[in-house]
């Protein structure tokens, strides 16, 4: 028997502001500033939408990658995320998402584990991944602070 209850896991708030296209979204200790893209009447100076689903699948990769598939008792990793969008000047879709990723502390073999394990469990990866086809470019090592 399933169970009836409910858990409120992210609770938003949006709003416009004064300038057009500029959208202001909040949450329990946070707001951060939109912008419409510039094709649909935005400034396009702040986070667009896109940019903010890029962000959330690079947070997860980030803590993921940092210290959820660290073993116990291992120190935390330090990991860096490049992400773009590539798309067709002419299309009219998302396009493909590429994330390089550079973990410190493993090897190649381990950095690719690392991805493979990250699909199977992210649940906004696996949500997007088909209408946003994502390619990982794992690094064992690179360009960290």
């Amino acid at each position: 028997m399933m169970s009836d209850k409910v858990t409120v896991t992210s609770n938003l708030h949006g709003r416009t502001t004064d300038v057009r296209g500029r959208y202001t979204i909040g949450g329990p200790g946070f707001e951060i500033v939109s912008d419409g893209s510039v094709r649909s009447g935005g400034p396009g100076e702040e986070a667009g939408s896109l940019d903010l689903l890029v962000a959330s699948l690079v947070s997860c990769a980030l803590n993921a990658f940092r210290h959820d598939f660290v073993e116990s008792g291992q120190p935390e990793r330090q990991v860096e995320i490049f992400a773009r969008i590539e798309r067709k000047v002419e299309g009219d879709y998302l396009g493909a998402l590429i994330m390089e990723c550079f973990i410190d502390g493993v090897d190649n073999v381990t950095a690719e584990e690392l991805v493979a394990e990250y699909k199977k469990r992210c649940r906004i990866y696996n949500a997007l991944k088909e209408s946003l086809p994502v390619t990982f470019v794992p690094h064992a090592s690179g360009p960290l602070g």
